[in-house]
């Protein structure tokens, strides 16, 4: 009898609608009473989302995800109309706390590159503009037509860098 979920999977689980799973256990049962023998796999598993802890049997689940991508999963996971809990077992409440926090941090930083790139591009048009006035300065001064040229080539990349 092999298992059909690994621990770390995330799983749904029959009669918890749009509710997900990481499988924390899993136990091989054998049971046996005077006219029949069972085998079947039995998983402890904890809500994904509000830490909710419940058991279920393996035939009662269904894979949402493997371990290996669970994290981008949840990353991406929108958690807007979640279901709340149906009991008042044990909850691991920080579960939440902690991916509200890393997407409140990738939202920062995503937000401070974001202002880098902003200022880096600021710096690059100005340093552009800047040689197409020193260009043109000198075309002015010496009517040499070579400077007029370098201004133009200068015009048309920052042309360009405008719409990109």
């Amino acid at each position: 009898m092999k298992p059909k979920f690994a621990i770390g999977d995330i799983v749904a689980v029959e009669g918890y609608n749009n509710r997900i799973f990481y499988v924390d256990e899993r136990r091989k049962v054998e049971a046996s009473d005077k006219h029949f023998v069972s085998k079947y796999v039995e998983y402890d598993l904890t809500d994904a989302i509000n830490g909710e802890w419940i058991e279920a049997d393996e035939e009662d689940m269904r894979l949402v995800c493997r371990e290996e991508a669970s994290e981008d999963f949840l990353w991406n996971y929108d958690m807007s109309n979640y279901p709340e809990p149906t009991s008042t077992a044990f909850r691991y409440t920080e579960i939440n706390y902690v991916k509200e926090e890393a997407v409140k941090m990738a939202k920062e930083t995503a937000r401070a590159a974001s202002a880098q790139e902003v200022a880096k591009r600021k710096r690059e048009t100005d340093g552009l503009l800047d040689e197409y006035n020193d260009y043109m300065r000198l075309y002015e001064t010496f009517g040499d037509a070579e400077y007029k040229t370098k201004a133009d080539a200068v015009m048309t990349k920052l042309r360009r860098e405008a719409g990109e």
